[in-house]
Order: C-alpha cells, then sequence, then structure tokens
C-alpha cells in the first residue's frame, strides 16, 4: 500500500445507510451534541478537543444515527465560526429553529480523499430558511 493510500483518514460512512445524502436527526440531539462542542471549547480554550463515541450516544436519544447528528452539529460550528449565525445566537445559544431546520436540511456526505470547495449544503438557502422561521 502506498504511503498516501496509508496515510488517508477512514472513510466515516463507510457501513452507514445507502445514498449520499446526511440522515435528518431529531433537533434535540443535535442541540445536545452541539452542546458537548460547546463546552468542549468552553474547558480547552484555544485547543483541539476529542470526544469519545460513547460520549456522544449518552447525549442523544436511543437508536439515534450518532454519526449524522455529529456531522450536523460539526457543520453548525463551522457556521458559527464566521458569525453567519451570530442573530439567531443569544448567551451563547443558538435559537431552537436553528437546530429545527439544521436537524433536516439536505446535506451530502463527505468522503475521505475529496477536495471541496465548501460545506456540503447550500449554506445561503439554509441561512434563508433559518430566517425564515425568526
Amino acid at each position: 500500500m502506498s504511503e498516501a493510500l496509508s496515510s488517508m483518514p477512514p472513510d466515516l460512512w463507510a457501513g452507514s445507510q445507502e445514498g449520499d445524502s446526511v440522515a435528518a436527526v431529531h433537533p434535540a440531539d443535535l442541540r445536545n451534541v452541539w452542546r458537548l462542542f460547546r463546552d468542549a471549547q468552553s474547558r480547552n480554550p484555544g485547543q483541539c478537543t476529542s470526544v469519545g463515541n460513547g460520549v456522544y450516544e449518552s447525549v442523544c436519544s436511543p437508536g439515534a444515527d450518532v454519526l449524522a447528528v455529529w456531522f450536523r452539529a460539526s457543520m453548525l460550528e463551522l457556521m458559527t465560526q464566521p458569525d453567519m449565525l451570530a442573530q439567531w445566537t443569544h448567551n451563547g445559544e443558538l435559537d431552537d429553529f436553528v437546530f429545527e431546520v439544521a436537524a433536516t436540511f439536505p446535506m451530502k456526505k463527505m468522503q475521505a480523499g475529496v477536495a471541496y470547495d465548501g460545506p456540503p449544503f447550500e449554506v445561503q438557502e439554509f441561512v434563508k430558511q433559518v430566517g425564515a422561521r425568526t
């Protein structure tokens, strides 16, 4: 096996449901995982942190697609960095309707070894749908 292939990250979606769309999730699960991200950041400012899959499972409802919840929460977190969601953020918390939109908004699975020009969803349409909920 070549050096490049052996150092590639694993395919996160291997063994998941068929298709290239990320499964819809429950908004409460999404909120809980997003809060885990925020808590880890507040405890370790400026540092990268890692949380085990079992921790994500512990804050999700039974039978939740934890990978899909994590992925959607990660996309929300990316959107908070340039403050794209600032008008729907109060005291460090996103409004409930942001999680409701993000839980079902169409997103594509990202694959290891593929370069992407941006997030795997229509960012402007997402912001538009969130704005329509206010």
